[in-house]
Order: C-alpha cells, then structure tokens, then sequence
C-alpha cells in the first residue's frame, strides 16, 4: 500500500538522521558537509544541490563555522562571492565520521543482490518520475482553473 511506502521512506529518511547524530551534526549540516565533499563551495550551489532554501543551507554553515568544521572565504576577484572551505577539524570529522558513514552505506547495499540494488534504484526512480509528472500536471490545472481563459 502507499502507506507502506511511506513508512519505508520515513525509516529510509531517518536512518540518514541517525547519520547525521553519528557524526555529532543536524541533517542540514551533514547534507551541507557531503555538498563540500562532492564538490560545492557556494551556498547557492548547495542550495540548489539540496533543493532548499538558501536560508536553511545559509543557517546551516553558520552552525558549521561556530562548530569550526568550516570557514567562508571570499576571493580578492569578487568580493561577492563567499566560498566554503573545509578547516582542518572539518576534514577530520569527515575522515573520522563521514568516511565510515559511507563505508556502512556501501558496506549494507552490498550485501544486497545485485538485482536487488537495480531493481530498488528503478523502482525508486520510476516512481519518483511518475509522482512528479502528476504533481506538474496538476499543478498546472490548478493554475488554469485559478486563471479563466478568456
């Protein structure tokens, strides 16, 4: 039933908050930390990644500078721009914390089938592409029923 899938999407999101307790951290801040592992050093970029609010992820580093896991920089070429940069106790949490996080992870998927792992990534995705599709439909009825064509 849906409401199975639901649950099972909740147990999946809160592992991924027992993540984030491990390596003594919010959920916003670990996802922030693992956009700066992939790569991200802007708010916006991270914001955009995560798909959230430039506040949130704005909070969030504000937390992880006060923690001092990271600093913002900004480059004599713009002083616009601010970009995080891991210090030296943010790369060792994510050596002593993140990196084991990861390995569990692969660790569990791995002592899946191979068909397993295939198969729940395209019944994720699919279902995932479908609920979105409705969702736009959706949202673009309701935008032409609030708005009469003339």
């Amino acid at each position: 039933s849906i409401e199975a899938f639901r649950a099972a999407y909740w147990e999946s999101d809160e592992l991924y908050t027992l993540c984030a307790r491990f390596c003594g951290l919010s959920d916003t801040e670990y996802w922030v930390l693992l956009m700066i592992r992939d790569g991200a050093d802007m708010q916006s970029t991270i914001s955009d990644w995560l798909r959230v609010s430039r506040q949130t992820v704005n909070s969030a580093c504000k937390l992880l500078v006060k923690k001092g896991l990271v600093r913002m920089e900004t480059p004599e070429e713009n002083l616009r721009v601010r970009r995080i940069r891991l210090t030296e106790r943010g790369r060792a949490l994510m050596q002593e914390k993140v990196e084991r996080v990861f390995e569990l992870e692969e660790a569990t998927w791995l002592t899946m089938r191979e068909e397993e792992r295939v198969l729940l990534t395209q019944l994720t995705r699919k279902y995932n592409a479908l609920m979105k599709s409705a969702l736009l439909k959706t949202e673009e009825q309701s935008s032409e029923d609030a708005w009469p064509q003339p």
